[in-house]
């Protein structure tokens, strides 16, 4: 893994990252995207990534392979696993207190004073247009760690089998398939 000062990380997992810098790169992250872990994980990657250099990009597609698999919201996970690799326990609760409370101060905010104004065909349309962005970020995501992951013919095999699979499926045979 590569710090801000290219020092590799101790077999402990303490470097020079404050604490306030996580939680204030893992506030702006929660703050400003929508549509969950995979549309949020580019972003995640920018900032851990490329902005501060905190995490090495093939340390992060791992973060992000494990986080797909163990159970729980995926932008938790990555925020768990990129923290704890920053510094330690401590890092790990600051990095997820960092990306979960946006989305709960947002969700407060709009139950105390939007809800009353959900059933105005403007707000309706705000929402649809916010779904349609969720989608291009999701799409972005696809691309940029596409194509860092598919290198031979048997990934786009596999990765369209996997598409199209999800694609012709409703929700609840994708559910069965897994009773």
């Amino acid at each position: 893994m590569t710090l801000n000062n290219h020092q590799n990380l101790g077999a402990d997992g303490a470097n020079h990252v404050s604490f306030a810098s996580i939680f204030g790169t893992f506030f702006r992250i929660g703050l400003f995207t929508l549509g969950g872990g995979l549309a949020m994980s580019p972003v995640m990657r920018h900032e851990l990534v490329i902005k501060h250099r905190w995490i090495a990009d093939a340390d992060f597609i791992s973060v992000l392979s494990l986080a797909t698999v163990v159970p729980g919201a995926i932008a938790v996970n990555i925020a768990y696993l990129s923290g704890r690799r920053l510094r330690g326990k401590t890092g790990a609760v600051v990095a997820v207190l960092g990306t979960i409370l946006p989305s709960f101060f947002v969700i407060l905010l709009v139950a105390i004073f939007l809800f009353p104004f959900f059933s105005y065909p403007q707000v309706a349309a705000f929402f649809r247009g916010c779904a349609i962005a969720i989608v291009g970020q999701l799409a972005f995501a696809g691309y940029i760690f596409g194509k860092k992951l598919l290198r031979g013919w048997r990934h786009f095999v596999v990765c369209a089998a996997g598409v199209l699979t999800v694609g012709v499926s409703t929700p609840a045979e994708i559910g069965r398939a897994h009773v």
